[in-house]
């Protein structure tokens, strides 16, 4: 009585586990009969994705990466296709002897990349056009940071406005090309910020990327950081355009007021020296020195993309 009960136990568990298995198969379709034909035939197991319930509507084809792949089907890695849509060669396992695998593919992503600036904040009020010539003649060459003349912000500003959508689809395609690994790269080119700040002008900006990212069901996850930096130089007070200043004020100023004060102090000298026979050197002229103008920012990026850039909107 007890080996019929255990005996009874054991051939209904086998009927639940057969029903259930008989439901998550779809035994109709052709990538399964050609299986079951291939299993008759020559013995070769079904595969586990012709077993299993479908978790998703498409899927990722994935070849094994080796010289065995054949042609066709090496062209159909890495792309997405649907279930009840095959492509020419039939869907992975179909063709006896394919060892290609359907990943499996989540559709209708929120896809997305965010880019988070910090240190841009400015350290003072704006300079004006006169502040750069004045320090263009008083500053002695001393370099200036963007920030100190607080413009950093709004040059940044205008700077994305430009580059943002081109940034992300650089580091879109970035992430493409380095699946699962590491990437970086920069990219580097010359700016008009005449309207943002004239005495700017056109200011070469550098952003150095550098990421990773993981590739799941068809997407990549990104994440890592970009470090700014722009470089520029006020060379002539005339760049900044003779609208945006008072430059007979500035002449004024700048030139002819030191120049009045060094000929006064030179002519007492001279006379001074003279009287004493000693021999002077020509009169100097005041005259300005161009100095460097830089700054740095860094920015953080995230977001998760398509792996297949033929649907996606970035890259």
């Amino acid at each position: 009585m007890h080996e019929h009960l255990a005996g009874g136990r054991a051939l209904a568990r086998w009927r639940i586990s057969s029903e259930t298995r008989k439901a998550h198969m779809d035994t109709g379709s052709i990538s399964y009969r050609r299986a079951f034909e291939a299993y008759i035939r020559k013995g070769i197991p079904l595969a586990l994705t012709l077993k299993e319930t479908r978790p998703t509507t498409h899927y990722v084809w994935r070849t094994r990466g080796d010289g065995k792949v054949r042609p066709s089907h090496a062209a159909n890695d890495g792309k997405i296709f649907a279930w009840d849509d095959p492509p020419p060669t039939g869907h992975p396992g179909e063709d006896y002897g394919c060892r290609c695998t359907a990943e499996p593919f989540l559709a209708n992503i929120d896809e997305r990349i965010e880019i988070t600036l910090s240190d841009i904040s400015d350290a003072g009020s704006p300079w004006s056009s006169r502040d750069f010539v004045g320090h263009y003649f008083n500053g002695k060459g001393r370099a200036v940071k963007v920030r100190d003349t607080g413009h950093l912000h709004s040059i940044v500003s205008a700077y994305m406005k430009e580059v943002e959508v081109k940034l992300k689809n650089n580091i879109a395609r970035l992430s493409r090309q380095n699946r699962g690994n590491s990437f970086s790269d920069y990219y580097e080119n010359t700016y008009d910020m005449t309207w943002t700040t004239f005495s700017i002008g056109d200011t070469k900006i550098r952003a150095d990327v550098s990421g990773s990212c993981a590739e799941r069901h068809g997407t990549l996850e990104i994440s890592g950081d970009i470090d700014f930096r722009l470089e520029d130089e006020f060379v002539d007070p005339l760049d900044i355009g003779l609208e945006v200043i008072d430059l007979e004020e500035t002449i004024i100023e700048n030139i002819q007021r030191p120049i009045e004060s060094r000929i006064r102090e030179r002519i007492n000298r001279i006379i001074s020296d003279r009287l004493r026979g000693i021999k002077q050197d020509r009169l100097g002229i005041h005259t300005g020195e161009p100095y460097p103008i830089t700054d740095e920012w860094s920015g953080q990026f995230e977001g998760r993309i398509y792996a297949d850039s033929s649907i996606s909107k970035f890259g």
